[in-house]
């Protein structure tokens, strides 16, 4: 994949930034079209590499029901170097690519309302990504994409369990040779009102794993299938360096 060369990481973090927020507040989007561009052509579908769109394509999963979805999340960080926990909010945006993908944009925003990072996956229904990159503020250039180079594995949800076995590396770079592994088991199901009022249908929690190329076990994270739009948000977050708590703070589908 060919990258965009002339913007730097702060240029890109800011016009996504602004791409994010004209979603968000459902917003026309004059400004945005270098960022929305971006999110385009290399969080798409045809982004990705051809034993990846081959799995995808022979799996033959619908669409999810709707064209683009925007919430905020305050997530509270914990960690063991720090006396108090950190608060943060995210803002989010999930847009229908076809083929059950969601692309996602994740603004990072600290507690004066300043974008400190920008989040790009692309995702089978928020569960894992195929496609991720982040890119913080502080960057002078942008840092490569981590991809989906071959799926050895793909259950999308058979008696209540997700599996997700692949092969990634860095766009540009050597395939790693042992597989990285997203596993999930589902849990309790509720209302979907009790995450927050605006979302509607039920809610199915799944306690999920994920486990790097060297086997071992990184960070364990919850889920919440949001059944009425065939998509997952994260609710919790934890591995050796962190633990995070994530609130949906609104909910909007547009």
């Amino acid at each position: 994949m060919a990258w965009t060369k002339q913007l730097t990481a702060s240029a890109m973090v800011a016009l996504l930034a602004i791409a994010q927020t004209a979603h968000a507040q459902n917003a026309p989007q004059g400004g945005d079209a270098s960022g929305s561009n971006y999110l385009a052509q290399h969080f798409s579908f045809d982004a990705l590499n051809p034993d990846v769109k081959d799995a995808i394509t022979r799996a033959n999963l619908a669409a999810v029901p709707f064209a683009k979805i925007t919430l905020h999340t305050h997530d509270v960080a914990t960690s063991a170097d720090q006396s108090k926990p950190s608060n943060y909010t995210t803002a989010m945006s999930l847009e229908n690519a076809g083929h059950g993908l969601v692309r996602r944009v994740e603004a990072i925003q600290d507690s004066n309302g300043n974008t400190i990072a920008t989040r790009l996956d692309l995702t089978y229904r928020g569960y894992f990504s195929f496609l991720t990159q982040g890119i913080s503020t502080r960057a002078t250039s942008l840092p490569p994409v981590q991809e989906a180079r071959k799926v050895l594995r793909f259950d999308t949800g058979t008696n209540g369990h997700v599996a997700f076995v692949y092969l990634y590396g860095s766009t540009g770079g050597q395939t790693l040779q042992d597989p990285g592994q997203f596993l999930c088991d589902s849990g309790k199901r509720y209302d979907a009102s009790q995450l927050n009022s605006s979302i509607e249908g039920q809610v199915t929690e799944l306690s999920c794993r994920v486990i790097d190329a060297n086997g071992i076990e990184t960070d364990k994270v919850t889920l919440a299938y949001l059944e009425k739009y065939s998509v997952a948000v994260t609710l919790h977050t934890h591995n050796a360096q962190r633990t995070v708590e994530s609130t949906i703070q609104d909910f909007s589908v547009h």
